[in-house]
């Protein structure tokens, strides 16, 4: 059986995409190229792929919305139809491993075997504060964002909502989360079928606020939803991520200067899952050794690469 297997969204940067993917050997990848992305960008993108490499259907999408889920979730359907896999990984066109990627699924197996490494922590969750929003991050669910074919809708570059409260399903967990996970094939199987059979729950999601950064994890660790498989608050993450100083909403592209932040993280303490699932402190992250990191891009980031390959990938792990 093949272990693990990688669903891809992306929408820029073919060239990136294409090194991401050589990275990947063997694993069985599903690659969702997004549906605006420009058709010359997409045809270089689409072609050229080794064999095992399933192009999903394009879907529209756009940041901060329902269609990056949808995307992902028929990234996850396509893969679970198709392979037989302990692990999903869950990653961007622009992320790139800092180990072997036979490192990660040898790691999945041994240490992550029937759970998912996601990390989620319970809202409220501080970060999520905004200064006109100090509730945690309650804000983005508390109303009801309004959206066109799974697109918010935008004026002046603001989300449009309803001004009045509205309630969240009881059974919900609400959890912080990323886009980028590491799923057991068991808990995508269960948010699919929960996603098939609770039109209501969809309805919600649907019109929340950066739905990518909290449906699945909140979904997942609801017991009402999942019982005693339900997720618990995670403080470990598998991937680096660099946020400027002053908050732009978006990770910094990484280029030559990031190399030693690069190198730390790759070569550090690996996390126990008994440490990753500690209840204790649980809105902090742990400080542990990573297998992914972002943003790269071809245009800032080769140089970098370059020497992540020879410096850190031949030697981690």
């Amino acid at each position: 059986m093949t272990r693990t297997a990688v669903v891809i969204l992306a929408h820029r940067d073919p060239v990136q995409v294409h090194r991401l993917i050589a990275t990947l050997g063997d694993l069985p990848t599903f690659l969702h190229c997004d549906a605006r992305t420009a058709p010359a960008v997409a045809g270089r993108m689409l072609s050229g792929l080794p064999a095992n490499v399933r192009i999903v259907p394009r879907r529209r999408t756009s940041l901060a919305s329902w269609s990056l889920v949808h995307a992902e979730l028929d990234a996850l359907r396509a893969a679970l139809d198709q392979v037989d896999v302990d692990h999903l990984i869950v990653m961007s066109g622009a992320d790139y491993p800092l180990t072997s990627i036979e490192h990660v699924v040898n790691e999945l197996h041994r240490c992550w075997l029937g759970r998912s490494y996601l990390w989620n922590a319970p809202i409220p969750y501080d970060p999520w504060n905004t200064p006109r929003h100090r509730d945690g991050g309650r804000w983005r669910f508390d109303r009801r964002f309004l959206s066109h074919r799974d697109q918010l809708i935008y004026l002046r570059n603001v989300p449009l909502r309803l001004p009045w409260r509205r309630r969240v399903p009881a059974e919900l967990e609400l959890r912080a989360s990323s886009q980028w996970k590491i799923y057991s094939a068991e808990h995508a199987r269960r948010l699919l079928a929960i996603v098939d059979t609770e039109p209501k729950l969809v309805d919600f999601w649907r019109s929340t606020l950066v739905p990518d950064e909290s449906f699945a994890a909140s979904i997942l660790a609801s017991p009402v939803l999942l019982g005693d498989d339900a997720l618990q608050p995670c403080r470990a993450d598998a991937w680096l991520i660099s946020w400027p100083d002053s908050s732009t909403g978006h990770p910094a592209w990484l280029g030559s200067a990031d190399f030693d932040q690069l190198a730390s993280a790759a070569f550090a303490e690996p996390v126990t899952v008994q440490a990753a699932f500690d209840q204790h402190g649980t809105e902090s992250r742990l400080m542990h050794s990573k297998w992914f990191a972002r943003k790269f891009s071809s245009e800032l980031s080769v140089d970098l690469l370059d020497r992540v390959d020879l410096e850190i990938v031949a030697s981690a792990g």
